[in-house]
C-alpha cells in the first residue's frame, strides 16, 4: 500500500498558501517516514502534533511561515477487478448488444 507525503505551507493565522506533495509516494510506511525526516532537517525548528496527526518546521522560532505534513496511507475503495466483458478471450463474442 502506497503512503503519500502531503505539504501545506501556513501563513499568518494559518492562512493557506500553498500546498503539494513531497515526491509521488512511497512504497512502504518506512520509506515515507525516512523522506519526511530527511525533510525536517531542513529546519531549525520542527515537532509533531498528535492530535491531528501531523508535523510542522520553522524556519525560526519567530517565522511567520510554517509547513504542516500529513502522512496518508492510499485506500483503494474498489477493488481491483476487471468486468467479465473485458476479460473476454480474443475471438469471443464480446459485443455490447444482446
Amino acid at each position: 500500500m502506497r503512503h503519500h507525503l502531503q505539504w501545506r505551507l501556513l501563513g499568518h493565522e494559518n492562512r493557506l498558501l500553498d500546498n503539494g506533495e513531497i515526491e509521488s509516494g512511497f512504497p512502504d510506511r518506512r520509506s515515507a517516514i525516512q523522506a519526511l525526516a530527511a525533510f525536517l532537517q531542513q529546519f531549525a525548528y520542527w515537532g509533531r502534533c498528535h492530535d491531528a496527526g501531523t508535523w510542522w518546521a520553522r524556519r525560526s522560532a519567530d517565522a511567520d511561515l510554517m509547513v504542516e505534513i500529513a502522512l496518508r496511507e492510499e485506500t483503494s475503495a474498489v477493488p481491483d477487478m476487471v468486468p467479465a466483458m473485458w476479460a473476454a478471450r480474443q475471438g469471443e463474442n464480446t459485443s455490447l448488444r444482446p
